[in-house]
């Protein structure tokens, strides 16, 4: 559907309920997916809430093509389903027609629209139940113009295909004049079945009234389910409204239309016209029910408009619009169950918040002298049963205000509808109105044997199965059971209506299920044929359903004949595959399914390999001993060729198949065969067994490499070197002598041999596959040593710094032994470790005594040498006179190294054992001794001065702060007098020096200072005299800091640049206390880091 009213606050619920007491599933799904599943039962209705998307577009774009939108539910067993959607101010709700709602033939329906408004619209929608789906649409007016710019002038006709759930969604906007009713009655066909949803969404058809409208919608059938005998309730709309009325849409030229008693018609219409049926025609049947008979020449659509509000002035915007189903004596007797028949929540003026129970009539239309029951009670007598003027046959009942489940059963036919509204909404619905037409249901397998045919639904009174149009006898029940192929189909009855019969069904006997086995080499040909049945073969039915792994299986398409072929004849397996075909009866063949198992009986053959000892290059083979298959009994002929073999040629016959004679690696074809026609060829090589090669004129030079006049050699390693093939030849023996190794004996040499000048041995090699043995001298020798300048050499190294270690790189005196580049070296504590090349040292090492090392020597193609390298260390002295100095600034020393010494020479340059006039400064001097140089540092430092770093006066006591120099420090006044104490006592007033010197005496240095005339009284009164005390004077110097603090510690004054270092006697402006102050004044003497402090009393009087 499409939303033309832009209205907010959309709701939209499936409403699902059943009168099995055993609860199952209801699946329900969109475009072919599975959206939701809902369990319900009797008594247990359920509701599930659908995503607007799924049926609902406001959009263009999914106009005019196909679409998803769109539900369908499916269930195993009978349900009622209906869908009540809404939007502000407006509602609906559509009940699912069920299967008699999917043809291939309707006429699309809408109200007339009767105001101009671009809320408003005609709207239709197909759903399509199967893929490949064409569906056209024809018969509306020229003058219509859909929402999509075409009309029906340029378009007269709209053909679409569709698939299995899409649907296609079309509409016209009710501002066109065009479009109010132009595309009433329009013809939609199809190929294949589809659902069809037609209306307004929204409508008007009461008149000019541009701000009242409301959802009409229904779900249409196709014109096979039509009938011409319709009855209808009003809706709440009061007569005069224009609210309640129908409108007829005919199927069929000339369609005349009766209401009521009338005798005239009043109207006759075409097939795609219509005619609206006045709210007038109702007729009050009693206590405010009214009803209205219509009857139609032709079997014609019929949709009821209502009013869900009767209030004037509300009523207009509350209109309803439902399929009326036609009359007819197999309609059900029993409506069983519709689930929570008052909701359907929506929002509108009226509530805003929202409401869900809307006030809902019950109508129900039953046969006369039915007895009826609503929930189990029998209606009011002033809800019904009311006559309808036109008809004796059928009664109808309004009951008002129902709510909850509600369950109508009768004992003739009935049918039922609601009419629900509230101040803004209105609508109806028939949920059972339609003809139990019979319909036969298959179970079971589906085939005989095994398959059940029931007609359902299981209401009838009588029932007569017929095959092939002949009846079965004793089949008069719902069920039967058939044994025969054939068309099925049944009559039945219900009370007094006339036979009905179902449409045939076909039944078939079962594919059977069969198997065949075969023994092949190569090929198989198979003629299929029915094993149970009389019928032939249909060749154009043979077909291979699945296909052999092994081989190929074709079908001749002219006789149905199946050839299998081997894929790869000679390799042997099991290979299987499945071909189906029927029989030549044509409408019901029998056919069979054939599971066909191929036994490949290919011979099994094997390539092998004869072996023969080597004379010569030849070998002679029996071929006969060769292993080449294990099928037995078999035939073996034997070719020089594959060829040869393969066509079995005589003349190349291998006749002397025992003593065959051939070089190695020649190859024998063998063919075998067995009785049933068989034939694999085995390939056979002819090999010669290895052959024993000793090397001639062998003489093995070793080394004595650990320098004992003895070579011993490991006679396993020197087999690979001499032998051809030494892992297949394991037998290896060596002998002293030729006489012991022809014989073979048990005197062998061990295999660590040891000899001592140049001496022949024998080597023994047996065939492990039993050929000839071979034995050979081989000569063994000693090799030459590397050439030594000297094998000793002795050195001397001395301990230059004097720590008791010296390093010495070994390498350096190599070449006092050889200059040969190609000599290398390894470097050993001991002889023993140097002949037996272990226990390698590293160069450079690091010596603290006299030590010998051995040298080994060795060279390719040369036995290694040792050479023996002494290395002694010498230890140097050093001056222990010879020590820093420091000394006073702007003097000189004098730095003696003392005697004892071969040489001197010092960093001056000078060679003698001192220097003089030695200033500041680092030196070193290189002393001489025991043939060894050992350099020695001597600093010489200037002694640092004493600073003055501050002088704090209180009163005449002065306290001089020193730091630098060498403490203890003495102090004086005069330069004269010295004491150890850095405090002064009763210094008089007036200028000052204050000496330092340090322990070394170096230099005095001096500082002045003063004894000032602090200020102890001042009297801030304003008389002019002594008001402040002012320090002004000293803020030339740096760091300059002056506070004054009361008794109690509390600073009441800072000086800063600000105040100019000036106190008037105030804080924050107002007079401190008469009384004793204390303070200092510190400061940084201008150029230098002296910090000098002065500290006293001041007293503070008011007078």
């Amino acid at each position: 559907m499409v939303d033309r009213t832009g209205a907010p606050n959309p709701y939209q619920k499936l409403y699902l309920s059943t009168s099995r007491t055993t609860p199952f599933p209801v699946s329900i799904y969109n475009n072919n997916v599975l959206i939701g599943t809902v369990n319900i039962s009797k008594n247990n209705p359920q509701k599930f809430d659908v995503l607007r998307n799924y049926i609902i577009t406001t959009q263009q774009t999914d106009l005019f093509t196909p679409t998803t939108k769109g539900l369908y539910l499916k269930a195993e067993f009978p349900f009622y389903a209906n869908l009540r959607f809404s939007v502000f101010n407006h509602a609906e709700i559509i009940t699912s027609k069920g299967i008699p709602s999917t043809g291939m033939t309707f006429y699309a329906a809408s109200a007339p629209i009767t105001v101009s408004n671009n809320i408003l619209n005609f709207m239709t929608s197909v759903l399509a139940t199967e893929d490949n789906t064409t569906v056209t649409i024809s018969g509306y007016s020229p003058t219509v113009q859909f929402s999509n710019g075409m009309t029906g002038a340029t378009n007269p006709t709209m053909t679409f295909t569709l698939n299995k759930g899409q649907s296609y969604i079309l509409d016209g906007i009710g501002d066109i004049t065009g479009n109010f009713d132009g595309f009433i009655g329009s013809k939609i066909i199809s190929n294949k079945p589809v659902n069809v949803t037609n209306g307004n969404f929204n409508g008007q058809y009461a008149g000019n009234f541009p701000s009242s409208s409301d959802i009409l919608m229904d779900q249409a059938v196709p014109v096979n389910r039509l009938g011409n005998e319709f009855a209808l309730v009003k809706g709440n709309g009061p007569i005069g409204s224009n609210m309640e009325g129908a409108v007829v849409i005919a199927t069929e030229d000339n369609t005349q239309i009766f209401v009521n008693n009338e005798i005239p018609p009043i109207a006759t219409i075409n097939a795609g016209k219509y005619y609206v049926i006045p709210d007038s025609k109702y007729i009050l049947q009693g206590n405010g029910h009214y009803n209205l008979y219509v009857r139609t020449s032709k079997n014609a659509y019929v949709y009821q408009i209502l009013a869900g509000d009767s209030n004037s002035g509300n009523e207009t915007a509350t209109g309803g619009f439902n399929f009326i189903p036609a009359l007819n004596c197999y309609l059900p007797k029993q409506i069983n169950e519709l689930g929570l028949i008052n909701e359907n929540f929506v929002h509108s003026n009226g509530n805003v918040g929202g409401v869900l129970n809307i006030p809902t009539k019950l109508n129900l239309i039953t046969e006369r002298g039915a007895n009826v029951t609503v929930n189990s009670a029998t209606p009011l007598a002033i809800t019904g049963p009311y006559n309808m003027t036109g008809t004796t046959n059928w009664v109808t009942y309004g009951i008002p205000n129902v709510t909850g489940t509600i369950t109508v059963v009768s004992d003739k036919a009935i049918m039922a509808g609601i009419t629900a509204g509230s101040d803004a909404v209105g609508y109806g619905g028939f949920f059972a109105g339609f003809p139990t037409q019979p319909v036969i249901l298959k179970s079971g397998t589906g085939c005989i044997p095994g398959i059940v045919l029931t007609v359902d639904p299981l209401i009838y009174d009588t029932y007569q199965w017929y095959r092939n149009g002949t009846i079965v006898p004793g089949a008069t029940t719902s069920t039967i059971t058939p044994t025969l192929p054939g068309y099925y189909t049944c009559s039945v009855t219900m009370g007094s209506c006339a036979p009905l019969v179902t449409e045939q069904i076909k039944v078939l006997n079962c594919t059977k299920l069969s198997t065949k086995a075969y023994n092949v080499c190569t090929s198989q040909v198979i003629a299929p044929a029915l094993s149970s049945s009389t019928q032939t073969t249909a060749p154009g039915t043979v077909a291979i359903t699945t296909a052999p792994a092994l081989g190929t299986a074709v079908v001749n398409a002219a006789t149905g004949v199946i050839t299998y072929t081997v894929n790869t004849p000679g390799t042997s397996g099991t290979d299987t595959f499945t071909y189906t075909f029927c029989g030549n009866d044509p409408d019901f063949p029998d056919c069979e399914t054939v599971t066909v198992t191929i036994n490949i009986q290919a011979l099994t053959v094997m390539n092998t390999t004869l072996f023969a000892c080597d004379i010569n290059g030849q070998g002679t083979f029996n071929l006969t001993t060769a292993n080449i298959t294990n099928n037995s009994p078999v035939t073996i002929t034997y070719y020089p060729t594959l060829l040869d073999a393969q066509n079995e040629n005589a003349a190349a016959l291998i006749t002397n198949t025992t003593a065959y004679t051939a070089p190695n690696g020649t190859i024998v074809y063998a063919v075998v065969k067995n009785g049933i026609g068989c034939k694999s060829i085995a390939q056979i090589t002819l090999s010669l067994f290895n052959k024993a090669i000793v090397m001639d004129n062998y003489n093995g030079v070793f080394c004595d490499d650990n320098l004992d006049g003895t070579v011993t050699v490991t006679l396993s390693n020197i087999t690979p070197i001499v032998l051809n093939n030494p892992n297949y030849f394991t037998n290896v023996r060596y002998y002293a002598n030729l006489a012991d190794a022809n014989a073979g004996n048990n005197n062998t040499l061990p295999n660590n041999w040891s000899y001592t000048a140049t001496t022949t041995i024998y080597i023994r090699v047996d065939s492990p596959d039993g050929c000839a043995t071979v034995i050979k001298p081989l000569q063994f020798s000693i090799e030459d040593k590397v050439t030594l300048i000297t094998k000793t050499v002795t050195e001397s190294v001395c301990d230059d710094n004097l720590d008791g270690i010296k390093s010495v790189n070994l390498t350096q005196f190599i070449p006092q032994f050889t200059l040969d580049p190609n000599v290398t070296y390894t470097f050993h504590a001991t002889l023993a470790d140097a002949q037996n090349n272990v226990n390698i040292v590293s160069s450079p090492v690091n010596i603290t005594t006299s030590q010998t090392y051995y040298i080994r020597f060795q060279k390719n193609g040369v036995c290694p040498e040792v050479g023996t390298l002494i290395i002694n260390i010498k230890v140097p002295k050093k001056s222990d006179i010879l020590v820093d100095k420091a000394i006073c600034p702007k003097t000189t020393t004098t730095l003696d190294a003392g005697p004892g010494f071969e040489r001197y020479l010092w960093s001056t340059g000078a060679t003698t054992p001192s220097i003089t006039n030695v200033a500041p400064g680092s030196y070193w001097v290189e002393l001489t001794f025991n043939g060894c140089v050992y350099k020695q540092y001597v600093n010489v430092t200037e002694l640092p001065t004493p600073m003055i770093t501050s002088i704090e006066i209180d009163g005449t006591t002065v306290k001089v702060g020193v730091s630098g120099g060498t403490p203890p420090y003495e102090y004086s006044l005069d330069g004269v007098s010295w004491q150890s104490s850095n405090v002064f006592t009763n210094v008089p007033r007036g200028a000052h020096n204050v000496f330092v010197r340090d322990s070394k005496m170096c230099e005095e240095v001096k500082k002045p200072f003063a004894i000032i005339n602090l200020i102890n009284t001042i009297t801030p009164n304003g008389d002019g005299y002594n008001e402040g005390i002012d320090y002004s004077a000293l803020m030339a110097n740096d760091n300059l800091v002056f506070r004054i603090f009361d008794r109690y510690g509390a600073e009441v004054f800072r000086g800063t640049p600000e105040n100019r270092f000036t106190w008037d006697g105030r804080i924050g402006g107002r007079y401190v206390p008469t009384a004793t102050y204390w303070y200092f004044i510190t400061w940084t003497e201008y150029g230098s880091t002296l910090t000098v402090k002065y500290s006293s009393w001041l007293l503070v009087k008011h007078r």
